[in-house]
């Protein structure tokens, strides 16, 4: 009786599940922020509710349903768990943060070999967490020249190269790298590096001549300069008379010079170096014996560089006193003057085989003559260079500069130029001078027409790249300064070259773009066509594309030269739309997950209305069926759909176990009836009688029982049933005179008791007051005093027994 007394205190129909705390968080955080996220419960019967981010918790407080926690991030393997404790029972739902570190970024400059680019730039990205896929855009001077994806768990790198030449017309440029981490959760703020200032590097030049001659008392000091420019900035070595000396400046200084040297300035870099020789005269003191020897006469100047068809004089002075005669002779120009000093001017000079000389006739017959040395330069009329129209990449090809109308053309030098950037110096032994051959055959000099080759192997850099060629008249070592030349136009090369295509990417809207619009980054000369296939099919480039479409295409470009191709990731986006039912079932405490999932690109949001109210649907109970709408947008629209929720729950009475006195010749009428969904069946259990009908009205079932008697006492069983339980209620009919009966039943069985009670305590009276006692002869008091004691514990055990 107290075991079934235990099991009635027992409440029924108790749900003791512990379901798990709902958790709203983050999925990626940034290391070193504060995390923020809480967790939720629907039930209202829990314990305790916990919250940890990491190592620190929060609780509930007052009960409350929700917890709300905040924690600095500062591990990378952070865990957030929602705990939630139900009658000592405890569950937990637990989710991995993605822990993300911006790294530092540094950028360094390396400086090319002879046979590199000029710079090579490097893009260190420093970081202790793991690897992470990342992207690293190089800009130059503000502009996105280059991309690279990075994988980090598959590549192992830690940095991107990047080598690069800046041409002389640039002269510098700026250089910086960004560092952003691919998360497909977020979009992380990218790292900058230091901006990097470079400029053009080239092999050493002369700024102007390539030799010169200067003059020096004897005795004198005179200080050489190596005009010499170069990046990176060239070393310098000195010689005299070919002897190394200790000196590695551009300036040299010479003290107390007494007899001429040719000093010899090498200035050298990684890209190549340049030699200048400069000479060095010591002007001698003439004595007055000196003076007078050939009658004294001097020539100024003694060496003329006169351009063709600009004027040109001489002076003629003689130090002789005893003269008869002195002039100039001459077939061009005129003779003027007064001895001891004459001039020979010619106002247009344009005869290459003129030879003047001064002559004196002193007073003895004695004739003395002097010739100067004089060079007639005509720079060319016109310098060109010319070439296949077109050029093909890895096939020799030869560019030709022709100058015309120049002399001497023993004299010359041609330089050819890429871009600002010595390529190639020839000199008159290695031009080609067809068909003009006698200009270097015949002594006698005279304007011609000669040309120089520059032959090479063309790749695609050399695309619309700029080609010039000069020429130049070189009188060394005391020739015109800068030296005489003339420089082309520049010749633009176009290069055929087989084409590229980078991978590329790209979304677009349905019905508003075609593959013809997808922005796919291609190179190639010719300028390549591009063709679409997907899965080996050609595609017509300009249709409209639909939803179905997205997919990955082959992107293949060609021209005459060669194709490539690439896989490119086509997405059509579309607006949300809904193809779902207009009716759904669920059970009754189910976790409310997505019953119809929307279609549309980029991924639509999704929520949840009823009754024109925005709610948040956890778990299901049974009161909540009804019209619901989801209402679903993306960037190109949004789309509503409404449906019927029909939630499913066992049978439950809303009525409780009951009792009722059973009257003779009364009616009765009992009513089998439960809620449920779907609706229960009901039937009952009961005594079968004469006077017993059950009838059945819609899905309940009615037990009338029509003048009671006392056969009709007993336990009428409703059962309700559907597919997702049954429950059972009963009606217990008692009749009052066995009632009555029972009473007077336990009133005897009391009186009994008490009777039996009275006796027992009478008969143990009786005992002690009328009992018996064994005696032992013994002198000894305290013996017989101890065998009376025993005597008495024996009556009382007796008792006890009894």
């Amino acid at each position: 009786m107290l075991a079934l007394l235990l099991f009635c205190l027992v409440p029924c129909g108790a749900d003791d599940s512990c379901i798990p705390g709902i958790l709203n968080t983050p999925s990626v955080v940034e290391y070193g922020t504060d995390l923020e996220a809480n967790c939720s419960t629907t039930r209202d019967d829990f314990d305790e509710l916990t919250l940890r981010l990491g190592n620190t918790s929060c609780t509930n407080p007052e009960n409350n349903s929700v917890v709300t926690c905040a924690a600095p991030v500062l591990d990378f393997k952070m865990k957030v768990e929602c705990r939630l404790r139900l009658n000592g029972t405890e569950c937990m739902n637990a989710t991995d943060i993605i822990v993300y570190q911006n790294p530092e970024v540094r950028l360094s400059v390396k400086n090319g070999s002879d046979e590199q680019e000029d710079y090579t730039l490097q893009c260190d990205v420093l970081s202790d967490i793991p690897a992470q896929n990342y992207s690293v855009t190089w800009f130059k001077n503000n502009e996105t020249i280059k991309t690279e994806f990075i994988i980090g768990e598959q590549e192992k790198k830690d940095s991107s190269i990047m080598a690069f030449n800046i041409s002389r017309e640039e002269k510098f440029a700026q250089f910086r790298c960004e560092v952003q981490l691919e998360l497909e959760q977020i979009e992380t703020r990218p790292v900058i590096s230091t901006t990097q200032n470079v400029s053009a590097r080239y092999a050493p030049e002369l700024r102007m001549n390539s030799s010169e001659t200067i003059t020096v008392p004897n005795g004198g000091n005179v200080t050489l300069h190596c005009d010499v420019e170069g990046n990176p900035p060239p070393e310098y070595v000195w010689a005299i008379d070919g002897n190394p000396i200790f000196q590695t400046t551009k300036w040299l200084e010479i003290d107390q010079v007494n007899s001429s040297i040719i000093c010899s300035c090498t200035a050298s870099n990684v890209l190549g170096k340049i030699t200048v020789k400069i000479h060095v005269d010591v002007e001698e003191v003439k004595t007055e014996a000196e003076k007078l020897e050939n009658c004294g006469l001097t020539l100024t100047p003694s060496y003329l560089y006169v351009k063709y068809g600009n004027p040109a004089s001489i002076d003629c002075y003689t130090a002789s006193t005893d003269l008869a005669k002195m002039a100039w002779e001459t077939a061009v120009g005129q003779s003027f003057g007064t001895p001891p000093n004459v001039t020979w001017r010619v106002e247009k000079l344009e005869d290459f085989t003129v030879k003047p000389f001064c002559f004196v006739t002193l007073l003895d017959d004695t004739q003395c003559i002097k010739k100067p040395e004089i060079t007639l330069y005509k720079p060319p009329d016109l310098v060109a260079v010319s070439g296949m129209v077109k050029m093909k990449e890895g096939e020799e090809h030869t560019l030709r500069c022709y100058i015309f109308n120049v002399a001497p053309a023993n004299k010359l030098q041609v330089t050819w130029y890429k871009d600002g950037r010595n390529v190639h110096t020839a000199n008159f032994e290695s031009l080609d001078v067809a068909p003009h051959t006698e200009c270097f055959k015949n002594s006698a000099v005279h304007p011609c027409d000669v040309s120089s080759n520059y032959t090479f192997i063309p790749n695609k850099s050399d695309n619309a790249s700029l080609f010039t060629c000069t020429a130049e008249l070189q009188f060394r070592p005391a020739g015109p300064l800068p030296p005489p030349s003339v420089a082309s136009a520049p010749y633009t090369a176009v290069v055929e070259y087989k084409p590229t295509i980078k991978k590329c990417m790209f979304s677009g809207v349905e019905d508003s773009f075609r593959l013809h619009d997808v922005p796919c980054e291609t190179d190639g000369n010719p300028p390549p066509a591009i063709e679409w296939q997907y899965n080996g099919t050609r595609i017509d480039e300009f249709k409209l594309l639909k939803r179905t479409d997205s997919g990955t295409y082959k992107a293949k470009v060609y021209n005459s030269m060669g194709e490539d191709s690439t896989d490119v990731v086509i997405t059509v986006e579309y607006k949300p739309m809904f193809s779902c039912e207009r009716n759904y079932t669920v059970k009754v405490n189910e976790k409310a997950n997505i019953l119809c999932e929307p279609d549309g690109v980029p991924s639509p949001n999704l929520r949840w209305f009823k009754n024109g109210t925005e709610i948040v649907p956890h778990y299901w109970k049974k009161n909540e069926s009804g019209w619901y709408s989801l209402r679903a947008s993306n960037k190109h629209g949004e789309v509503e759909h409404q449906f019927y929720l029909d939630i499913l729950y066992p049978p439950v009475f809303t009525e409780t176990n009951a009792t009722e006195i059973l009257v003779a010749g009364k009616n009765f009428s009992f009513v089998c009836k439960a809620e449920g969904n779907p609706e229960p069946l009901t039937d009952w259990s009961y005594p079968i009688r004469d006077n017993v009908q059950k009838t059945t009205k819609g899905r309940q079932k009615i037990i009338t029982i029509t003048t009671a008697t006392s056969t009709n006492a007993g336990s009428y069983i409703c059962n309700a049933t559907n597919e997702f339980g049954n429950v059972t209620r009963t009606i217990q009919l008692k009749d009052k005179s066995t009632d009555n009966f029972q009473f007077w039943w336990i009133i005897l069985v009391v009186l009994l008791i008490f009777l039996l009670i009275i006796f027992l305590v009478c008969f143990y009276r009786r005992t002690r007051i009328h009992g018996e006692y064994n005696f032992v002869a013994t002198n000894d008091t305290n013996i017989a005093m101890q065998n009376r004691s025993a005597v008495e514990n024996g009556v009382k055990s007796a008792n006890g027994q009894s």
